[in-house]
C-alpha cells in the first residue's frame, strides 16, 4: 500500500537529529526521506525570463515552494545548534552542499590530528 505524505512526514520525527557527527549516515537517511516525498536537491531553479508564459511562472513558483519545503525538512533534521548556524542558507541545495563541505573538512582535520 502506498504511504501518504502525512505518514512519510511523520517518519521525519523519528529520524535522529544531525548533531554534526556521522554526516554520511544522516545524509543517506535524509536523502531517502526527501526522495520519498519527491523532493530533489539537484534541480536548478527555472530562470526568470521576460514575458514568461503562465507555465514558466508556475514551474518557477513550484520549484520555490518545493525548495522551501525541502530546506525546512533538512533544517528540521538538525540539532538546534546546527539549525542556528545554517538557518540563513537560502536554498536547499546550498544547505546540503554546506553540510557536506563541513563534514569533509572535519574528516580532514581528524585525519591530520591522528
Amino acid at each position: 500500500m502506498v504511504e501518504s505524505v502525512k505518514d512519510v512526514t511523520a517518519k521525519f520525527s523519528k529520524l535522529d537529529k544531525f548533531e554534526g557527527v556521522d554526516f554520511h549516515r544522516w545524509q543517506k537517511k535524509m536523502h531517502f526521506l526527501l526522495t520519498t516525498l519527491k523532493y530533489v536537491l539537484s534541480t536548478l531553479i527555472p530562470e526568470y525570463v521576460e514575458d514568461e508564459t503562465v507555465e514558466q511562472t508556475r514551474r518557477r513558483n513550484k520549484w520555490k515552494n518545493d525548495d522551501y519545503i525541502c530546506r525546512g525538512h533538512i533544517l528540521n533534521g538538525m540539532s538546534d545548534t546546527l539549525f542556528n548556524i545554517y538557518q540563513n542558507v537560502e536554498f536547499a541545495k546550498a544547505l546540503w552542499d554546506a553540510l557536506k563541505k563541513q563534514s569533509i573538512l572535519q574528516k580532514m582535520l581528524q585525519a591530520r590530528s591522528s
